[in-house]
């Protein structure tokens, strides 16, 4: 695996053999890159604790994922994983979807009916997109989540509930506060422990193992032959902006997989792709005369930058981490790698 590079191209990277461990460990999470390693050696924290958990992520980068992992790893992995998302369904019907209702509570309402949140009765509920909850529904979450009983629609009897939340959402619930759409003393009641769930493009690295990954398993669903990426391909794909994360890409590999072709070209990928993939040229060139060793890439780029950086201060390390915006630590570290210390 290559070394951990930030947005500022510094940082430290996990052992191999912690990496194999968390694979081992999460299956279904597919890929080697720090921002995700990072996560797994978080997830795996926090799954043993029964404190409600706040998931945040942007849409299709696989926050239910998380959900079930935690599930399968908790205390109470042998109670139910109930899902819900808040944004796919009217706030009346999720009212009843969540509390359950009583009979003749509406019309229609023809017998009594378990909500969600009694479905969960010893495992656990994910509420994804709870930032889209309306105010009356967070008040009765609320309520739930303090006092641990339930009052179905319609009924005038309490119930007793154990289960534990998972809340998850792609918006800032600080700022959804300040804006008057968000209860904070259900914000508090949900965000005890937080994951954040990278997007793809914080795991460009990730790209070529994931497209494979789901390529294969289409092309083998239908007994195709699996095809292969050309570089400029893969160099489209790994540039691409990904707005629809992970999913995005599983769903570009399923149409891809029907084309019947051996080999992969740029010009079989997606318009949209295309078109906001085409590698800049400067990385064409670098790629074209130094390859596409990653060490020995950041060692001539970023070490050059580095070393400019350390003659114009005069050799001063304080200055040179200040104008790169890194700790002077983290500098050291890096002049050490690259044989630069004095």
């Amino acid at each position: 695996m290559g070394p951990e590079v930030s947005s500022t191209g510094f940082g430290t990277a996990a052992l191999p053999s912690e990496v194999q461990r968390l694979h081992n460990r999460f299956p279904e999470f597919v890929g080697n890159s720090p921002p995700l390693i990072r996560m797994l050696q978080q997830l795996e924290k926090i799954a043993s604790s029964d404190s409600t958990v706040l998931i945040l992520g942007e849409s299709g980068t696989g926050k239910e994922l998380v959900g079930r992992a935690i599930h399968r790893l908790s205390p109470r992995r042998n109670g139910p994983f109930i899902s819900e998302n808040c944004a796919a369904i009217s706030p009346t019907l999720l009212d009843g979807e969540l509390f359950g209702h009583a009979r003749g509570a509406f019309t229609g309402a023809t017998s009594e009916r378990a909500g969600l949140i009694e479905s969960a009765e010893g495992g656990i509920l994910l509420l994804d997109e709870i930032g889209e909850m309306e105010g009356l529904l967070q008040t009765k979450l609320l309520r739930v989540l303090q006092e641990r009983e339930i009052r179905r629609v319609g009924s005038s009897q309490t119930k007793k509930v154990d289960f534990r939340l998972l809340a998850a959402t792609h918006r800032d619930l600080e700022e959804e506060v300040q804006q008057g759409r968000f209860r904070d003393d259900l914000r508090y009641r949900v965000d005890v422990l937080r994951i954040e769930v990278p997007t793809l493009r914080q795991r460009r690295q990730d790209i070529p193992i994931l497209s494979q990954y789901y390529l294969r398993g289409f092309c083998r669903k239908t007994n195709r032959r699996i095809p292969t990426f050309s570089p400029d391909a893969l160099s489209v794909l790994i540039s691409s902006p990904w707005k629809g994360n992970v999913r995005e890409l599983r769903n570009e590999m399923e149409r891809l997989s029907a084309n019947g072709k051996e080999r992969i070209l740029a010009e079989d990928l997606s318009e949209s792709l295309r078109r906001n993939g085409l590698p800049h040229p400067i990385a064409r060139r670098l790629r074209a005369e130094l390859g596409t060793d990653l060490r020995r890439l950041e060692e001539i780029i970023l070490g050059g930058i580095v070393r400019d950086v350390l003659t114009e201060t005069e050799g001063n390390k304080a200055r040179a981490a200040r104008i790169l915006g890194i700790p002077k630590t983290t500098l050291y570290r890096r002049l050490a790698r690259w044989r630069l210390l004095r």
